[in-house]
């Protein structure tokens, strides 16, 4: 219950637990499956853009495309992984002790490592798209996007957990 200055009195109902572990189940599973989008939009876009920049290709709005493909999978993938973290049981519980969850590896994994590392591995990405866009030239705008995407591209493979399911059904 919170008090309000104009004794109006607010009750907070805590999610029904079946629906939190139903919702937990949803988000989990959309996370784990739309990684497969994100991995293969990315390994798709180094690969286009340092087979352009290695032949001296033209720059093309298809390669543009697909660089933004990987950018807004990548953005979504955040956005669940954002929800997928408010709603997951493993980091309610790192909450609730952080000493130990700091100590127990598979906890600090979800709670602090996984999360900087994505965060690091969006922002590469976006940096990647900007430095694309601002280039000059075509031999530059593959450059940056092989570099850029590339590096995102290596941090989100390192750092998904590769023991979860390949598909989560």
């Amino acid at each position: 219950v919170c008090r309000l200055p104009s004794a109006v009195q607010v009750t907070y109902l805590p999610m029904n637990l079946h629906a939190r572990a139903m919702l937990y189940s949803i988000i989990l599973a959309s996370h784990n499956a739309f990684r497969w989008l994100v991995v293969l939009a990315g390994v798709w876009a180094v690969f286009r853009v340092w087979r352009g920049w290695m032949s001296r290709a033209v720059w093309a709005e298809a390669d543009l495309n697909v660089g933004r493909l990987f950018v807004n999978a990548i953005s979504i993938q955040f956005v669940l992984g954002l929800v997928l973290y408010a709603v997951s049981p493993l980091i309610r519980q790192g909450m609730a002790d952080m000493g130990t969850a700091m100590r127990t590896a598979g906890i600090r994994y979800f709670m602090v490592e996984h999360v900087v590392m994505m965060l690091v591995s969006i922002a590469l990405a976006h940096i990647g798209l900007a430095k694309v866009k601002k280039a000059t030239t075509d031999s530059a705008r593959f450059q940056a996007a092989t570099i850029w995407w590339g590096i995102a591209v290596a941090s989100v493979l390192g750092f998904i957990p590769w023991n979860r399911p390949l598909l989560p059904f």
